[in-house]
């Protein structure tokens, strides 16, 4: 029995041979079996398949070389090239044989190929990564009988030469060749080279998708014949996923689809904006637009302020989401809704104002701006979805009273303090989720945006007129000029606007625009606004009077007597600080009365004593406001004489121990001008938001109330005899705390 045993043992070895000595698992190809271990002949390794034939999985030969793949391998067919078979593979180029079938994935991953050649037998490539990676590859060419494929210009395409499949990766410039009528998903893939493409005539549409991941592109140009970019009406990312630096796509002016115009996409009437380049880093939208598209600027990487005309009634979902360096958003009052994730993860936004006449907050519509620090809702809002602002920086927010939806328990951080009126939507949502809540009694307005022009343009369209044909304009960086103009302003019936010395923000302009202005009144010289900005204004139809002397003193006066030539009354102010003539102006305003500049001592200024002497005998009363560091007794009597005023009868000093007190006394001593049941606050440590905010108070007929972090014993005095009804806030909640405001209602 032993005997047959050996006997039979040493049969099978030599029928099999070497097979008997690999290891187990493992069968030789002799057998026709499938191995499931690596085979291996000359340089290549490679699996045998289950029709006999094989595909290859490693090229392991000599780098630097042109590779003829061989068309049999151990006596069989090569059909296909394995997956990672050629990856990362230092030849410069390969040559497929006849007889190969398919090409799979990866199969010449980020290898160093600039040619590949297809043979007539290929039916199956995997796309795009298939040639993923390959950096030099310039030209895949084809054979012309093959019956899947073809080549034009080294770029893979369908048989019909009708669709566009894959652009090698070596290619700085592409264009679509043409008779293509469609680009395909991934036809433009991980190409970091490629920096322009160039859709031809002939092409109508282009797949979602179509165009990603090409770190380098700059520029797409888009034929007249499109008719479809694949996601660009729902999805404006997709067109060019991950192409990080691209900054233009430009549309024929023939496409009767789209338009495009500085680098961005429209549709062809331009209403809607479609998407914008994510490197675009500028946008000026155009007045016919009213709708901003879903994912329209999605994931743009260099655009770090924007502005939202009026003209714009619609912000779709995601339109702004992830705009990494994003830090100025500027909302205009045309849009009703900021709907879902609408700013969702833009890490550099620190404030929002929303305009009123937003009725619904959507949900995520704030979520992951992880330094939103400042947000003000307005009381036209009604309704705020869950997670709006979760995950954000904010410490506190005021809910007003016009919120009756607040959806879920998980809109804000667990840690953000909820200001809001008893009785509200805000009280419920504190009190059912365990947030903390703090009541404000006194029905509050907040008039804020993205810094002073923004909030000057805020207060205009929010609060003063609906309609203006004059504007007053002033330099936003320097109070000199501009604190003599609330009285010109309130007279004219006109809004204070703000400007940079040369260029006029696109908010100020809007809001000419919009106002319906046909005269801007420029207050001060070129030194502080250029002529730059006055022929911006006269370029779009607009008349700009100009009030400007050699000196602050002097524009004053001039700007005192285009107000009233023939005034009863008079207010004096320290030309070298703000605070006094901010406390003042209201009163100004309601008086009809010109604000004039004094210095501390000496003489007075030249143009000063020149108009006090022609109103000499016309003013009856005056007022020196601020105490005797800033303008001495000496100053006082001088005005006075020049006046014809006696000190302590006819001319007064109204002055507290800081700008808060005397602020106080001035709203103390003429309480029977300041009759309005509202009060008006804004920052004392800073001018613009109460220089815009003056004409609003004096329309109002309400005091202005400068303060800070705190209240003083003396001011609290005073609101409690003021017993105010409403309180208008000039300025965000960085100017002008929540906290504050509480305060105030609290007193």
């Amino acid at each position: 029995m032993k005997k047959k045993i050996l006997a039979m043992t040493l049969a099978l070895s030599m029928v099999f041979g070497s097979a008997a000595m690999l290891p187990q698992g493992v069968i030789g190809e002799s057998t026709g079996i499938t191995a499931s271990a690596v085979l291996t002949a000359g340089d290549y390794n490679y699996n045998v398949l289950s029709d006999g034939t094989v595909e290859l999985t490693c090229y392991k030969g000599m780098e630097n070389v042109q590779v003829n793949i061989p068309a049999t391998i151990a006596g069989r067919k090569v059909t296909m090239i394995g997956e990672d078979a050629f990856a990362n593979k230092k030849i410069t180029g390969v040559t497929i044989p006849e007889g190969v079938k398919t090409i799979k994935a990866a199969a010449f991953n980020k290898s160093t190929i600039n040619t590949a050649s297809i043979p007539s037998t290929v039916t199956s490539i995997d796309l795009p990564s298939a040639f993923y990676g390959c950096d030099n590859l310039r030209t895949i060419s084809v054979s012309a009988s093959n019956k899947t494929y073809a080549s034009v210009d080294g770029a893979l395409l369908n048989k019909a030469k009708t669709e566009l499949l894959c652009c090698p990766g070596g290619k700085a410039a592409y264009t679509v060749p043409n008779g293509v009528k469609k680009v395909k998903k991934n036809a433009f893939y991980n190409l970091k080279n490629l920096q322009t493409i160039t859709i031809s005539d002939s092409v109508t549409t282009v797949e979602k998708e179509a165009v990603r991941s090409c770190h380098g592109l700059k520029t797409i140009n888009i034929g007249a014949g499109v008719t479809s970019l694949s996601g660009v009406e729902s999805n404006g990312y997709a067109l060019a996923m991950d192409c990080e630096s691209l900054t233009d796509v430009n549309v024929s002016s023939a496409n009767k689809t789209y338009s495009s115009e500085g680098g961005v996409i429209y549709n062809k009437a331009k209403t809607t904006l479609h998407f914008c380049p994510l490197h675009k880093n500028s946008v000026t939208i155009p007045s016919s637009v009213t709708k901003i598209g879903y994912t329209a600027f999605s994931h743009n990487n260099a655009l770090q302020s924007i502005y939202i005309p009026n003209n714009i009634k619609t912000i779709d979902r995601y339109a702004f989401s992830e705009c990494s360096v994003l830090s100025s958003v500027i909302l205009t009052n045309g849009i009703t809704e900021i709907p879902e994730s609408t700013f969702y993860g833009c890490g550099k936004l620190t404030s929002i104002s929303i305009p009123r006449g937003v009725k619904k907050i959507g949900s995520k519509a704030f979520m992951s701006c992880r330094n939103l620090s400042s947000v003000n809702i307005p009381d036209s809002v009604n309704s705020i979805a869950t997670l709006a602002f979760k995950y954000t920086a904010l410490k506190d927010i005021y809910i007003p009273s016009s919120v009756t939806s607040m959806i879920t328990g998980d809109i804000f951080d667990a840690t953000t303090l909820i200001y809001g009126q008893k009785n509200t939507a805000a009280q419920a949502f504190a009190q059912k989720y365990n947030r903390t809540f703090s009541e404000i009694t006194t029905p509050v307005t907040r008039f804020a945006g993205a810094g002073r022009y923004d909030t000057a343009k805020t207060i205009s369209v929010e609060g003063s007129v609906a309609s203006s044909k004059t504007v007053v304009l002033a330099y936003g960086l320097n109070y000199a000029d501009a604190l003599a103009g609330v009285p010109l302003a309130s007279k004219l019936g006109a809004p204070i606007l703000l400007t940079n010395k040369d260029e006029l923000p696109e908010e100020t302009m809007g809001e000419i625009k919009r106002l319906g202005a046909n005269k801007v009144i420029i207050l001060g010289g070129t030194g502080a606004v250029s002529k730059a900005v006055e022929n911006k204004l006269k370029s779009n139809s607009i008349t700009v009077e100009r009030f400007a002397g050699t000196t602050r003193f002097e524009t004053a006066t001039k700007i005192a007597n285009k107000l009233n030539p023939a005034p009863s009354e008079i207010f004096f102010v320290y030309g070298f600080n703000y605070a006094d003539a901010l406390s003042v102006s209201t009163v100004a305003a309601v008086k009809n009365a010109p604000v004039i500049y004094l210095k501390t001592d000496g003489e007075l200024d030249e143009e000063t004593a020149a108009y006090l002497r022609s109103v000499k005998r016309k003013v009856k009363n005056a007022y020196v406001i601020g105490g005797r560091g800033v303008i001495s007794d000496a100053m006082m009597n001088k005005a006075g004489e020049a006046l014809g005023l006696k000190t302590g009868k006819t001319i007064q000093r109204i002055a507290g121990s800081d700008r808060y007190q005397t602020c106080e006394q001035i709203n103390t001593i003429f309480k029977n001008v300041l009759t309005g049941k509202a009060m008006c606050v804004a920052k004392g440590l800073n001018f613009p938001d109460a220089l815009a905010g003056g004409v609003f108070a004096a329309k109002s007929k309400a005091p202005l109330l400068l303060a800070d972090n705190s209240l003083t014993t003396v001011q609290v005095r005073y609101i409690k005899q003021k017993k105010a009804t409403k309180l208008y806030i000039f300025g965000a909640a960085g100017a002008v705390p929540n906290s504050l405001v509480k305060s105030i209602s609290n007193a």
